[in-house]
């Protein structure tokens, strides 16, 4: 038993020393690292990391933001809408696509909010949604499209935080040019 905790203490330390060592993954992927800006209809937040070959984010919104509604459905056709969202959802390229130079294949996405569990208390309602890529020529990676802002009528603008080796920068992302360089 001693030993296997031991053991684990050394795992843990590695680990936490490979993290300290990469700092841009602690900025999406800790619990409670990342705080939320306020809850805006028509505005959405998107954070990013790029490290190597992988590109890694996430991207929060109101649900009025991309439904038009933020209450559980009340008829049909907001089922309807609510469950075509959780489909188009389903992949890593509904919020951010990557130049097709860059060769990056959809790794994961996940998107939670209290509509699709039907457990929405109150008046608001959010989209939280986690997604990576892999990209097959990382050094031609130039840009990424934020395509949520053509695909939701009701999004008007992203605030996003790019973050890469080479340092961090924050964009407004609008639907007149939804592209954010990569290049720093």
């Amino acid at each position: 038993m001693c030993l296997a905790l031991g053991a684990r203490g050394i795992i843990i330390t590695t680990k936490m020393r490979m993290l300290a060592a990469t700092p841009i993954f602690l900025l999406l992927f800790s619990a409670g690292a990342v705080a939320h800006g306020p809850h805006v209809h028509g505005k959405g937040e998107l954070e990013i990391t790029i490290q190597g070959a992988a590109i890694r984010g996430a991207f929060r919104t109101p649900m009025e933001s991309l439904l038009g509604f933020e209450h559980l459905p009340k008829n049909d056709a907001q089922r309807k809408a609510l469950e075509g969202l959780r489909q188009q959802l389903a992949l890593a390229s509904a919020v951010v696509l990557p130049n097709a130079e860059a060769a990056c294949q959809p790794r994961m996405a996940e998107a939670t909010s209290s509509l699709f569990t039907g457990m929405a208390k109150g008046e608001h309602s959010d989209l939280e949604f986690r997604f990576s890529f892999e990209c097959g020529m990382p050094d031609r990676l130039a840009s990424l499209e934020v395509v949520a802002l053509n695909q939701f009528r009701r999004l008007s603008e992203v605030r996003a935080v790019l973050v890469t080796t080479k340092g961090q920068r924050s964009f407004a992302v609008k639907k007149k040019d939804p592209k954010i360089s990569v290049a720093p």
